[in-house]
């Protein structure tokens, strides 16, 4: 086994911490939103006979606990994060998150410089997820459901209230309406498991592996504007001191010469003025850009350990 699983306690919260062999320097790993750690696994080959590897659930996620709703901040969960990343190892990380993610990893490293050596931004949502513009992106329909199905309390779990209520499949055209009958089906044979779909590309299923222990109270945080209580995207950027990469997915853009559809909703994670304005506010960054979707180091495995390498080289 790659990694091995263990609980620690921070503020009286659990959560649930993977590690792998002591191979060299700390690398932190943190998912995104409605994911967990084993979403890395295509570059854990790779990352484990390079360093020490240390991917988190986040709050409200896999096997850590939920929070209070009133405590899914940025500001809050960062520090609970970087309470954690404080008790297994004693040494500087590297840091790299994805998506939210990625905006957890950039308050961390912006309030608690002396955990981090270098950070990696994979396609994180920043500036394009702060309301009101985040009810304007693809990113901002789980948001919308997530608040939702707590303003309601639904029997239902919340895997199936999504596919019920997200248009998921739209991008597969006319199959859309289909695909989402023959998942709901699916998911009432199999009560408590996440949607497995063996016809479609993997990264569909990826994407269900974490819903159904995911805190839908996480979400609304965002939807509600609560989420970003006290934290500054601009000021934090400003105030990030290591080497930093950032990686920003483009398939919506190159394909279109836009990264907005026709009714002006962002088909990414950021646009191509959000990404820019990024790199112009951090003090020593590299942009890198991919031609492919948001989940890179599950997509595009080699070309998110290259990324990672280039920082790493960058932080010696």
């Amino acid at each position: 086994m790659l990694m091995g699983e263990r609980h620690i306690t921070v503020d009286e919260y659990t959560l649930n911490v993977a590690e792998g062999p002591d191979n060299g320097p700390p690398l932190v790993l943190l998912h995104g939103q409605a994911a967990r750690w084993q979403d890395h696994r295509r570059v854990l080959p790779d990352l484990v006979v390079r360093y020490r590897v240390i991917a988190i659930d986040v709050p409200g996620h896999g096997g850590s606990d939920n929070l209070p709703a009133d405590e899914y901040t940025c500001v809050g969960v960062a520090a609970l994060l970087a309470a954690a990343i404080e008790q297994v190892t004693d040494d500087p990380v590297l840091l790299a998150g994805h998506s939210s993610g990625g905006v957890l990893a950039l308050a961390i490293a912006a309030a608690y410089p002396h955990l981090v050596r270098g950070l990696l931004l994979e396609d994180p949502p920043l500036f394009s997820s702060a309301m009101p513009r985040g009810d304007s992106t693809t990113g901002g329909v789980l948001h919308r459901i997530a608040e939702a199905y707590v303003r309601e309390q639904p029997e239902a779990e919340f895997q199936r209230y999504y596919l019920e209520h997200a248009d998921y499949f739209s991008f597969f055209g006319k199959a859309a309406a289909r695909l989402t009958r023959w998942a709901l089906r699916w998911v009432d044979r199999h009560p408590g498991r996440p949607l497995r779909i063996w016809f479609l590309p993997r990264a569909v299923d990826v994407w269900f592996e974490g819903m159904v222990e995911y805190d839908p109270a996480f979400g609304r945080a965002w939807q509600v504007g609560a989420w970003y209580d006290g934290f500054d995207t601009e000021a934090a950027l400003r105030a990030v001191s290591v080497p930093t990469t950032l990686i920003h997915t483009r398939w919506w853009y190159d394909k279109n010469g836009t990264s907005y559809d026709a009714d002006g909703v962002l088909k990414a994670a950021m646009d191509v003025d959000d990404a820019s304005r990024a790199i112009s506010s951090l003090p020593d960054a590299e942009l890198v850009t991919i031609s492919g979707g948001h989940l890179v180091h599950f997509e595009r495995p080699r070309d998110y350990v290259a990324a990672l390498e280039g920082l790493a080289k960058r932080c010696r």
